[in-house]
């Protein structure tokens, strides 16, 4: 589940598509759609999903791409079923994927008169009526704005996760457990530890874990002490040896892989690039 602040996402949703005359719309990792701006897609894409066998197919389509996109863990670009250009950008925090932003239902500009005379060969004005001048109405976009309009998304998707526009739902219990972890940074804090302090069950635990963090709760407790690591080489001097000590690490070497596994790249190197 996410916490997402509807006025500021409305802003841009907003001034995204009167930037490129694309529809955006937020999903969240289970691919829930959330939010959408304009409320209605393009014509088109409404016309023809009264149809139970497009609408079908074009949620085939978009769940196969979120799949590969969530998979890959980058942007996705991609033709649909019907020639049309749609992009998912994923959205993620340490801890992963959190939801995803999408755009799409746009000809490709070289092929647009193709395009668009294939979808009038396959959709009659009889079966769907309206079918013509909504398809005349599809944008269409060189791959030169195609990709800025990439750019700009991938760019809202980060600021919008900066600003805390889009969050984690936590439970109250994760809340406490976030902060028993924080207090505790420099202990060898295991599964036994947050069943003892909040007097839980392992198999209850467990249960929490699976629902709002995505990963083991052993997974999730590094995780925490590396974003705490990540702090401290921004904003203090102290040496990488010192701050794997502060954050409960007793042998660098293994610092040293967890922050590689987690981050992607060394401490030093992290520590480089955001300074």
């Amino acid at each position: 589940m996410l916490n997402i602040n509807q006025v500021n996402l409305y802003k841009i949703f907003r001034d995204f598509y009167t930037l490129t005359n694309m529809r955006v719309v937020l999903f969240n990792k289970e691919q829930e759609q959330l939010m959408e701006y304009p409320s209605t897609r393009h014509n088109f894409c409404d016309l023809i999903c009264k149809n139970s066998h497009w609408a079908t197919r074009c949620e085939a389509c978009d769940r196969k791409n979120v799949e590969i996109c969530s998979r890959e863990q980058k942007t996705t670009k991609y033709l649909c079923h019907l020639g049309l250009w749609e992009c998912i950008v994923p959205i993620y925090d340490d801890n992963g994927i959190i939801g995803y932003v999408m755009f799409g239902q746009v000809v490709p500009d070289g092929d647009a008169e193709q395009t668009k005379n294939n979808l009038a060969d396959q959709f009659s004005e009889a079966e769907f009526p309206g079918i013509s001048d909504a398809i005349k109405k599809i944008p269409a976009k060189s791959k030169a704005e195609l990709d800025a309009c990439i750019t700009v998304l991938q760019a809202l998707a980060a600021y919008m996760l900066s600003n805390q526009w889009v969050t984690p739902q936590k439970s109250e219990f994760i809340r406490h457990m976030d902060k028993f972890i924080e207090k505790n940074l420099e202990k060898n804090i295991g599964v036994d530890d947050i069943c003892a302090e909040f007097h839980i069950r392992r198999t209850r635990l467990y249960s929490v874990a699976k629902d709002y963090l995505g990963c083991p709760i052993a997974e999730y407790i590094r995780k925490q002490k590396i974003q705490h690591a990540c702090r401290l080489l921004k904003e203090t001097d102290d040496s990488v040896n010192q701050i794997a000590y502060r954050v409960g690490f007793y042998d660098y070497g293994h610092f040293s892989r967890i922050f590689r596994n987690i981050k992607g790249m060394t401490a030093t190197e992290y520590r480089r690039k955001k300074r």
